[in-house]
C-alpha cells in the first residue's frame, strides 16, 4: 500500500497567499493534522478578541465625532460672540472719542494713557518728597531728643536714596535732574541742622568753661558734659569717617573749639588791623603755631582723653594736637588764597611769602611731629598746596632764578671778584677767587631754600633750572677767559690784532700766571664743592629717587619741565642712560666733569706758560759758545751770567705756585715744565756745542741751579747723567783724565760693554747713541789716539 503525504487542497487563485504560507507552514506532514483542534481553537479565540476591539474602536470613533462636533459648535459660538464684542467696543470707542476713523480713536486713547503715565510719575514723585520730608522730621526729632546714634539711622537712608536717585537718574540720561537736585540739597540741609544742634550744645558748654582762655574752667559737671558734647559730635562725624579716602577731615568738634580762634584770626589779619601785612606773612603763621603751643595742655590733659574712649577705631586712634592742627590749617588756606592774588606780581613779598611757608611746614612738623591722620608717606605741607595746588611754583621758581642770576652777577661785578682768596681755605689747598667762594654761598643758599620741599619734580626743577644753569654760566665764564688768553698770547695773534704793550705783559709773567692759576683755582674749587655735595645726604637721596624714576620710566617722560630723562641725564650724570648697573653716578657728574676738562686744560697752559717764559729767558743762555774753551777744570764759584735771569724768573714762579696751588699740584707743574726745560736745553745747548772740561764743569754748575729750583735732580733725569759724561776726567791725577778715555773705548765698542759701563756710571735714562753723542762732544774724549 502506497502511503504518501496528504497534500493540503488548493486554495482559490484569490485567496490570500498569506493564509496558504500560514497552513504550509503549520501542516507541512500528517503528524501535524492531529494538532488542527488546537490550532482551530486558538484561531477562533484570536477572532473573539479582534471582534471586541473592533466593536471597542467603534464605539471611541462615535464618540470623538460627538465631541468634535460640539467643540465645533462651541467654536463657532466662541466666533459669533467676539465678533458680537468687536462690534460693540469700536461703536463705544467712536461713541468715546467722536472720531471719525479707528486710528483716530487709538491716538486719542493713547493721549489719554500718557496722561495717565504721567499722573502714576508725579504720584511717586510726591511719594518720594513726602519720604524725604519724613525721614528729615524723623531725624531732626532724634537730635532734639539728645540721640544722635538713632538720628543717624534716618539720615543713612536719606543718603542712600540721594545716591541711589542720583545713579537712577544718570542711567536714565538726566530726566530728574530738579528731583537730584531737591534730595540732595535735603540731605545736606539735614546734615547741616543736625551739626549745627550739636555744635551749639557743644559751644554753650566751651563758653561755660571760658574757652578760648587758656585756663579753662573744668568741674566735673562741666567735664561730663564737655564730653558728652564732644562725643555726640564724633557720633555724628562717624558714618563720613568711613567714607574719607584722601584729604584729612577735620572732626567736628575741633572745628567747633577752633571756631572762636578763628574769628579772632580775621578780626587781626583779614581786616584793617596794622597786623595784616602782605609783607608780613610770618606774623599770622607764627600767631598760627603759638596757638597750639597755648593749647597744647588742654588738649593733652582734656581732649585727648575724650578722643580715646570712642568706641570707633577711627577716632580713638587719633591725637588731640594733630587734630587742633588739622582744624587750623584751613584758616591757612583762607589767607593764602586771599593772598596770593596780592603778591604774584610782586617778586620779592612772593620770594618771602613761599620762605615763610617752608619755615612754618618745618616748624609745624618738627616741632608738633604732625602728620595728618590717615596721611600715607610724610605730610607736603601747606608749601605744596601753595606750589601745587594753587600753581604757584612757576611763578616761584621764576623769581628765585632772577634773583640767583641777579646776585650771581653782582658777585661777578664784584671789584674783588677775581682776586685770589688766600685766607677762606687751608694752605695746603689751591686757592679759589672770591668769586667762587661767593658763588659757593649763594648755590647753597638756592639749596636751602628748596631742601624742605617735598616733591621730587620741584627740586629737580630747583637743580637744574638754578644751580646747574649757574654753574654752567660761571663755567663758560671762566673757559671763555682761558680761550681769550689763548688767542691773544699767540703769536698769530699778536701779529694780526696788534697787541699793547699792556696786555702782553698781562699774558706774560707774574700776571699771565696769575691769571690763569685765578680759572685753574676757582675751577678746582667748584669741582671739589659739586664732589661734596654729590655726598650729601639731601642729593644722594635725590639722585637715589632719580636714577630709580629713571629706571621706571618711559625714555621719553618728562622729570622736570620739559625735559624728558636723556635730557637730565646730559645735564646730570650720564650714569642714568648708561645701562650699567654698576656705573655709579652723582647729580653734578657732568658739571664737575667740565669743570675738570677746564681745570686740566688751564694746567696745560700754566705749564706753556712757565715754559714759554722761561724759554724766552734762555735766549742769551743757549747763544753761549764757548763750552768747549780748554781752561782751569777747578769747580766754578758762580753760575753762568746768562742764567741768572732765567733762574729768577723760575723762582718767581715756582713761589707764586707754591703759594697759591696745592703743593700736589705744584708738584706736577713743575714736573712738567722742568722735562719741557729739560728738552730745550738738551735740543739748544748739549746738541749744539761741543764741552770742554770745564764747559761741562759750567754746564754742571748752571743745571745744579736749576734744579734747586725744580724740585732737584730727578726733576731733570737726563741733564743730570749728562752731566756725569761732561765731568768725566775731573781732578788732578793723571788717572781721572784717562778715566774719560776708559769710558769712552768700552762705549764705542759695542752695546752690551756700552751699557756695562753705562751701569758703573749711574746712566740708565739716557740711550746708548745718546751716551755716545755727547761722548762725542767731549773735546778730551778722543784727544791723543
Amino acid at each position: 500500500m502506497n502511503h504518501t503525504s496528504p497534500r493540503m487542497p488548493s486554495l482559490p487563485v484569490h485567496a490570500d497567499s498569506r493564509v496558504q504560507d500560514y497552513f504550509n507552514d503549520k501542516f507541512q506532514t500528517l503528524a501535524d493534522l492531529s494538532t488542527l483542534d488546537t490550532l482551530l481553537a486558538s484561531v477562533q479565540t484570536q477572532q473573539n478578541q479582534l471582534r471586541s476591539q473592533l466593536t471597542t474602536a467603534d464605539s471611541a470613533v462615535i464618540s470623538a465625532q460627538t465631541a468634535l462636533s460640539a467643540h465645533s459648535a462651541q467654536l463657532a459660538d466662541a466666533a459669533d460672540e467676539f465678533e458680537c464684542i468687536q462690534d460693540s467696543i469700536d461703536r463705544r470707542l467712536l461713541a468715546t472719542t467722536s472720531a471719525d476713523t479707528a486710528t483716530d480713536a487709538a491716538a486719542r486713547f493713547e493721549e489719554t494713557i500718557e496722561k495717565l503715565r504721567r499722573l502714576d510719575v508725579a504720584k511717586g514723585y510726591v511719594d518720594l518728597l513726602a519720604k524725604v520730608q519724613a525721614l528729615g522730621e524723623e531725624a531732626h526729632a532724634l537730635v532734639e531728643a539728645a540721640k544722635p546714634e538713632e538720628a543717624l539711622k534716618p539720615y543713612i537712608e536719606l543718603q542712600e536714596l540721594a545716591r541711589g536717585l542720583k545713579k537712577r537718574n544718570e542711567a536714565a540720561e538726566g530726566v530728574a535732574v530738579h528731583l537730584v537736585d531737591y534730595v540732595e540739597k535735603a540731605t545736606a540741609e539735614l546734615w547741616a541742622g543736625m551739626r549745627e544742634r550739636l555744635a551749639g550744645h557743644l559751644e554753650e558748654v566751651l563758653k561755660k568753661m571760658g574757652w578760648p582762655d587758656e585756663q579753662v574752667q573744668m568741674d566735673k559737671g562741666i567735664a561730663e558734659e564737655f564730653q558728652t558734647a564732644f562725643e555726640k559730635l564724633l557720633v555724628l562725624q562717624g558714618p563720613d569717617l568711613q567714607t574719607v579716602t584722601k584729604d584729612a577731615l577735620p572732626l567736628l568738634p575741633f572745628e567747633v573749639l577752633v571756631k572762636p580762634l578763628a574769628l579772632r584770626f580775621r578780626y587781626h589779619f583779614e581786616g584793617d588791623r596794622p597786623t595784616n601785612r602782605i609783607d608780613k606773612p610770618e606774623w599770622f603763621l607764627a600767631h598760627l603755631t603759638g596757638l597750639v603751643t597755648t593749647y597744647t595742655s588742654f588738649l593733652n590733659n582734656i581732649v585727648q582723653p575724650v578722643l580715646a574712649q570712642s568706641p570707633n577705631p577711627l577716632v580713638n586712634a587719633r591725637d588731640a594736637i594733630t587734630e587742633f592742627i588739622t582744624s587750623l590749617l584751613p584758616i591757612v588756606r583762607r589767607k593764602t588764597k586771599n593772598l596770593l592774588p596780592q603778591i604774584v606780581d610782586e617778586a620779592q613779598l612772593l620770594s618771602h611769602f613761599i620762605h615763610e611757608m617752608i619755615k612754618f611746614d618745618a616748624e609745624i612738623r618738627e616741632e608738633f611731629y604732625y602728620t595728618p591722620f590717615g596721611c600715607k608717606g610724610p605730610w607736603k605741607g601747606m608749601t605744596h598746596e601753595v606750589l601745587v595746588v594753587e600753581n604757584g611754583f612757576a611763578d616761584w621758581l621764576k623769581v628765585e632764578k632772577e634773583f640767583a642770576l641777579s646776585r650771581y652777577h653782582t658777585i661777578l661785578a664784584a671789584p674783588d671778584a677775581w682776586t685770589l682768596d688766600y685766607e677762606s681755605v687751608e694752605l695746603s689747598d689751591s686757592k679759589p677767587t672770591k668769586s667762587a667762594m661767593c658763588l659757593q654761598d649763594l648755590l647753597e643758599t638756592v639749596t636751602d631754600s628748596y631742601r624742605p620741599l617735598i616733591s621730587f619734580s620741584q627740586r629737580l626743577r630747583f637743580l637744574i633750572d638754578i644751580q646747574i644753569a649757574i654753574l654752567d654760566q660761571y663755567h663758560d665764564r671762566l673757559n671763555g677767559s682761558v680761550e681769550a688768553f689763548r688767542v691773544l698770547s699767540s703769536s698769530i695773534a699778536r701779529a694780526v690784532q696788534g697787541t699793547s704793550k699792556e696786555e702782553v705783559q698781562s699774558l706774560s709773567g707774574l700776571a699771565g700766571l696769575e691769571r690763569l692759576c685765578k680759572v685753574y683755582g676757582s675751577a678746582m674749587y667748584m669741582e671739589n664743592c659739586m664732589r661734596d655735595w654729590g655726598e650729601d645726604v639731601f642729593f644722594l637721596e635725590l639722585w637715589e629717587d632719580l636714577e630709580s624714576r629713571a629706571a621706571k620710566a618711559n625714555p621719553n617722560k618728562t622729570l622736570a619741565g620739559n625735559m624728558n630723562i636723556r635730557d637730565v641725564a646730559s645735564v646730570t650724570s650720564s650714569a642714568l642712560t648708561s645701562g650699567n648697573d654698576d656705573d655709579d653716578g652723582a647729580l653734578f657728574d657732568e658739571t664737575a666733569g667740565a669743570y675738570k676738562r677746564l681745570r686740566q686744560k688751564t694746567e696745560e697752559m700754566i705749564v706753556e706758560l712757565v715754559v714759554g717764559n722761561v724759554k724766552d729767558e734762555l735766549k742769551a743762555y743757549v747763544k753761549i759758545a764757548n763750552w768747549s774753551t780748554l781752561g782751569d777744570a777747578a769747580v766754578p764759584a758762580a753760575i753762568s751770567p746768562e742764567l741768572s735771569s732765567p733762574l729768577t724768573l723760575i723762582a718767581s714762579f715756582t713761589a707764586f705756585l707754591q703759594r697759591t696751588l696745592s703743593p700736589a699740584v705744584t708738584r706736577r707743574i713743575i714736573r712738567t715744565s722742568a722735562s719741557a726745560l729739560q728738552s730745550f736745553l738738551w735740543d739748544n745747548v748739549l746738541l749744539r756745542n761741543s764741552f770742554s772740561l770745564a764747559g761741562g764743569r759750567q754746564f754742571a754748575r748752571d743745571c745744579a741751579e736749576v734744579w734747586v729750583l725744580c724740585g732737584g735732580e730727578a726733576a731733570m733725569p737726563r741733564l743730570r747723567e749728562a752731566a756725569v759724561l761732561l765731568l768725566l776726567g775731573l781732578g788732578d791725577h793723571e788717572e781721572d783724565v784717562m778715566k774719560l778715555r776708559d769710558v769712552v773705548k768700552p762705549v764705542f765698542e759695542d752695546n752690551i760693554k756700552a751699557r756695562e759701563c753705562m751701569g758703573k756710571l749711574g746712566v740708565s735714562t739716557l740711550t746708548v747713541q745718546e751716551v755716545r753723542g755727547l761722548l762725542q762732544r767731549r773735546v778730551e774724549a778722543f784727544g791723543g789716539q
